[in-house]
């Protein structure tokens, strides 16, 4: 599939890690991008931020929800790019996944997670991080939680997020840690929106797997 999402970047020439950021509905992503020296002062990761794909007059965003949940036909539109867009990254910079995170906020947290547990996925990340985020409905043979297996994971969830309720995350988190990810989950204070407390978490996570960890902090 060629890639069609339009995304905007920050980093080395010479990339040693690749980060692609997804934001989420409603967002552009030149913000997201404004704040990359927050959780990558240093310039250590090739930073790609993404743009939702759909626009509006409230701002681009990745699919609809309703009763019924997340609009399937949309979701899997947004999968298959993000899909393709690693895979041409990867391509470009001639990393391999072991040096590829995907990171989302809000919607595009959802759709980080779905993209690791996507059996149609070609490009499996080495970990993803869930900002104010959660784990999307999907018919189950679009789900296999053991793509997550011993990969490091981060929720962060603002305890006051009034958009995503920190049970969403917490649920999706104490999900993927039964399938034996490396889970972390940390909830600060704040509400939804991507800025301190949640990019320290991100800056600390991204630090530590840069040195060679495997971060693991799982829900209680």
């Amino acid at each position: 599939m060629t890639n069609t999402l339009r995304s905007i970047r920050r980093g080395p020439t010479t990339p040693e890690r690749l980060l692609v950021l997804i934001p989420g509905y409603g967002d552009t992503p030149e913000p997201f991008l404004d704040r990359a020296s927050m959780f990558d002062p240093n310039e250590q990761w090739l930073v790609v931020v993404v743009e939702p794909q759909t626009p509006s007059e409230r701002g681009p965003y990745w699919y609809n929800v309703d009763e019924n949940g997340p609009d399937p036909d949309a979701l899997a539109s947004a999968l298959a790019g993000i899909d393709s867009l690693c895979a041409a990254l990867l391509t470009e910079t001639g990393l391999s996944e072991d040096e590829l995170i995907i990171a989302g906020f809000s919607q595009g947290g959802a759709l980080a997670l779905a993209h690791l547990v996507d059996p149609t996925s070609t490009v499996t990340p080495r970990a993803v991080a869930a900002l104010a985020s959660y784990l999307p409905s999907r018919d189950q043979q679009l789900i296999d939680l053991s793509r997550a297996s011993q990969r490091p994971i981060l929720f962060a969830h603002g305890e006051d997020d009034e958009l995503v309720e920190p049970i969403r995350g917490r649920s999706a988190s104490k999900a993927l840690h039964r399938a034996d990810a490396l889970v972390s989950w940390v909830e600060v204070s704040g509400g939804h929106r991507f800025d301190t407390p949640l990019a320290d978490e991100l800056a600390a996570w991204l630090d530590a797997i840069s040195r060679g960890e495997l971060p693991h902090a799982p829900p209680i």
